[in-house]
Order: C-alpha cells, then structure tokens, then sequence
C-alpha cells in the first residue's frame, strides 16, 4: 500500500475518534469461529491528533469529560519502527497517504483503562488512523479502517478475531448490543432499556497469555473442545434471541452460564469471581468477566438505570477500582 499519486499536501492537524468496547458472550471462542456479541461503550472515548514530525499536535480532549484520560504520543511514518499496535496502524495509514520520507506524530487521549478487556488497544489504533486520514484530507470507509485496526492488533494480542476492530468505531448513537462473526458486525434490535454496570478488579489483563491457554486445553482435548465451542455457539445465538425479544431475564441467565464456560476455560479468578458474585448478591440479572480474562473486568445486566445505581455501589465496596455504567434503549421503531 504506497502513497496515493497526486497527494494534496497535508492539514495542520488531523483528528480522530474511537470508542472502548465490552463483549457480552463469546470472549475466547469467537477465535475459533463462533459468534460474539459485544457492546459499544461511549463512556469510554479516545480521540487523537496528528500532525506531520515535528508538529507536536497538542491533545484533543472534547468530549472526554470528567473521566480520567491517559495522553500518549506515537511517531510513525518513514524509517521509524513500530513498537506497538495503535503505531503499527497508524503507520501503514501514513504509507497509503502520506508521500516518501513523511513522518507523522499521533497523540491519543485515552479514557479506555488498558489491559482491561475493553478494547483499548483497537480503540487507540482507530482514533490514531482517523486522525492519520483526517491529516491527509482522506476519506476512509468501514472496511479500510478495519483492515487497519486489524494491522495493529495482530501485534497487540497475536490472533485477534476482529470484535475489537469492529465494535470500537460502530456508532454508539445508533445501536446497543452488536452481533460478530467472521469478521463482520450488524447492529441487534433491543427489545427492551437495559442498563449495564462494568467493573474493574484492578488487574490487569493477560489476554496473550488467556488466549494461549484456551488454545492448550483445546488442543489437549479437541473432543471436549468441539462440545465447548457448540455450547457457546448456542448460548451466543440464544442471547441474540433474547436481546431482540427484551427477555433481559433469560439474557441474564445465559451471561451466568457463559462465565460458567470461561471459568471450564481457566480465564476466570477469584477477583473476577468475587466482582460477578456481589453483582449477582446486588441483584443484577446476569454478570460475567468481560474480555480476555486473566484479570481486567467484569459486567453486570440489570434493568433500570437504578438498579444499576445499586450494583454499581455495592461492586465499589466489594473492591472495584472503577466502575462504568451503559444504558441501552429498547427499539420503539
């Protein structure tokens, strides 16, 4: 992918925009070709800027708020050797536009904790390749900026499904709960509001290390495995069904049976499960780890923003470092 003949000389500054994520089912099996579902979380923005080497651009934060934001800068561009996955995108974004020798710096502000399971990684490499296309006065469709995100995250986590990718640019405004499988996303209809509370133990999250793990005992046992991943495919379709018929109650249950399989998987921990067990006691309707497991966080579904008010708390208390609460609308078209 070389530069594009005939470039218009770069803007000033180039800005861009992400979003962290949360994955409802199928954290670990969705590599494997199951379906996923996974939920946009706006509360949690990144944007960047970009100008060309030298430039310094100064941090954008609109639209961070109050939540507490993590600044980042990042050189890519000719001769300079990718260290991380947001550079590795948003370097291959200055070779399609950019012209021979151009050296660009990205500064990301990131609200998404990492190591976390939320997609900070995707998020950071999507709002680094907007801002890269923004510079250049380039247009960029969904599928582009996918195989972008792509790039990088096969750096960051080894064998990425693309969920992350996906979810983190689809707009939050337009849809709740999101369905993935082979690479593509569609937007699921909710039958009903629904609120969701996340919650961080505080630990990081080795997904590299949770990924290569799931793919031992798999191997192991790829008997057990075909029955594990079918498990899974059933429980992810059936909690489509749910979300689209507003049964929150029978998505809730499917979210406990799930964290059932990723504790068979080794992915849990007793502070995931100590984090699942009080949303549960709090009166959430299903709670889970949410991501690659090995640490990071857990979410919970309930059904009113007070309920979620009342989880919210009593995760505080039961040793969370942060907590995030998500409302999603029922479709009344």
């Amino acid at each position: 992918m070389g530069p594009d003949d005939g470039n218009p000389a770069a803007k000033s500054t180039g800005t861009g925009y992400a979003h962290g994520k949360a994955i409802l089912l199928g954290e670990h099996t969705v590599v494997y070709g199951t379906p996923a579902i996974a939920l946009p979380l706006p509360v949690l923005p990144v944007t960047a800027s970009a100008g060309l080497g030298g430039a310094d651009p100064t941090p954008v934060m609109a639209g961070i708020g109050a939540v507490p934001a993590v600044v980042s800068r990042l050189r890519c561009g000719d001769g300079v050797a990718p260290r991380s996955g947001p550079q590795v995108a948003a370097g291959k974004a200055v070779q399609r536009w950019g012209r021979a020798g151009d050296v660009v710096d990205v500064v990301t502000c990131s609200t998404v904790p990492a190591a976390r399971g939320l997609g900070s990684s995707a998020a950071c490499a999507a709002a680094a390749v907007l801002a890269v296309a923004d510079l250049y006065d380039r247009t960029i469709d969904a599928e582009g900026l996918y195989e972008l995100v792509q790039c990088g995250e096969q750096v960051a986590h080894g064998r990425a499904s693309g969920i992350d990718a996906r979810t983190v640019t689809v707009d939050p405004l337009e849809c709740g709960p999101v369905w993935f499988l082979a690479g593509e996303v569609s937007a699921i209809a909710m039958g009903c509001d629904a609120s969701w509370v996340i919650a961080d133990t505080g630990v990081a999250s080795q997904t590299e290390d949770a990924v290569a793990a799931v793919r031992a005992v798999f191997e192991q046992d790829p008997m057990w495995a075909t029955r594990v991943l079918g498990k899974a495919r059933a429980l992810v379709t059936g909690a489509a069904h749910d979300v689209r018929a507003g049964d929150i109650t029978a998505l809730g249950h499917k979210l406990v049976i799930f964290q059932g399989v990723l504790a068979e998987l080794g992915v849990s921990t007793p502070a995931l499960d100590r984090l699942v067990a009080a949303a549960l006691d709090a009166g959430a309707l299903g709670a889970k780890l949410t991501g690659g497991g090995l640490g990071g966080c857990i979410l919970g579904l309930t059904r009113t923003p007070g309920d979620a008010a009342r989880v919210r708390s009593v995760l505080e208390r039961a040793g969370a470092t942060s907590t995030w609460t998500i409302r999603t609308r029922g479709d009344t078209g």
